[in-house]
């Protein structure tokens, strides 16, 4: 397992003053996939609310208490035309589906949360309902990921707070390289890829931020985003996982929305990757990063590096980080 990164040195005049700039070109140790660190952050500062984008939202959001039952799409083969409950949580299906079953789960009754009011049990229940419709798939080979974009910033098209499960006989393009570069770990090393780093970044130091129950929590060492920190279970598989592991991975993604509240920012994607049906080689993992803040006049982070060069861009230390959300766990 090796962390490689390379350095370049930008220089710019400023003001008859001559800045430099290091941007340090780093590489996934699994995919080798490279994204870029650059040491200088830009301010995230909410200048403006947007609390008239909430209530004129909620006039007409399907996820809403009052319109859940009549407007969201129904599975009519898991799930026989059933939505699955779970105290607030309700799973259904993706209108827009993007997988053979593609499902979006309300987390809560409440339209808009600010990022520090969400509590595990949203994240609790809305697991427990997935891991529900995960029991009436057939036999085969799937590929399953959990994911939730909050807010425009983080792709949202409705602002009320929701995940969505995706089940396909067919990877995606990332979740593919994890799978083969996975595979091609476990059998030089006799162990899987997120164990082994685990283990590396603990010993290390630098990235490794703490633990909940049953899970550790790492900076990525090349970032997807802002502020990227990725969760590594004890338990491999996300169907077999205990209420205690479920609680560890829970606890730890509220931890880490209470890191982004005190850095200003209120708006974040999850990606989960199960290793359900996959094989020993591959862990379920969890990803999460921040997006810039939302307010009236919020810019996007996704830009052509992005979009045509599949590489992330980020402003952020994975170094730096680590230690400050070590303070949270």
């Amino acid at each position: 397992m090796e962390f490689r990164k390379e350095v370049e040195v930008a220089k710019v005049l400023l003001n008859d003053k001559v800045e430099e700039t290091v941007v340090e070109i780093r590489y996934d140790p699994l995919t080798l996939q490279t994204s870029r660190v650059i040491k200088k952050t830009p301010p995230f500062v909410v200048t403006h609310g947007f609390e008239e984008e909430v209530e004129s939202t909620k006039s007409w959001c399907p996820f809403c208490p009052e319109r859940i039952e009549s407007m969201v799409a129904r599975d009519p083969e898991l799930l026989n035309g059933e939505l699955l409950k779970r105290n607030e949580a309700v799973l259904f299906s993706n209108i827009v589906p993007y997988s053979r079953y593609s499902f979006v789960i309300r987390l809560t009754e409440a339209h808009y949360l600010d990022i520090s009011e969400f509590k595990k049990e949203h994240f609790e229940d809305a697991f427990y309902l997935i891991k529900e419709v995960l029991s009436k798939l057939g036999d085969g080979k799937y590929y399953i990921s959990i994911g939730m974009n909050y807010l425009k910033p983080a792709g949202s098209s409705i602002m009320h707070p929701h995940i969505q499960t995706l089940v396909s006989e067919t990877s995606t393009d990332y979740f593919a390289r994890m799978d083969w570069s996975a595979l091609e770990f476990y059998e030089e090393n006799n162990t899987d890829y997120w164990l082994a780093l685990l283990q590396k970044e603990k010993e290390l130091g630098e990235r490794f931020a703490g633990e909940t129950k049953k899970t550790g929590w790492i900076s990525a060492f090349s970032p997807k985003g802002f502020y990227h920190f990725i969760g590594i279970p004890e338990e491999r598989e996300f169907f077999e996982m205990s209420g205690e592991q479920i609680s560890g991975i829970c606890d730890g993604i509220i931890r880490i929305l209470k890191f982004y509240k005190s850095k200003g920012l209120n708006s974040f994607n999850i990606s989960m990757f199960l290793a359900d049906r996959l094989g020993e080689h591959f862990r379920t993992n969890i990803n999460i990063v921040a997006r810039t803040p939302f307010d009236k006049y919020y810019w996007c982070d996704v830009y052509f590096p992005k979009m045509f060069h599949d590489e992330s861009i980020s402003y952020l230390i994975p170094e730096e980080y680590a230690k400050e959300l070590s303070e949270f766990m």
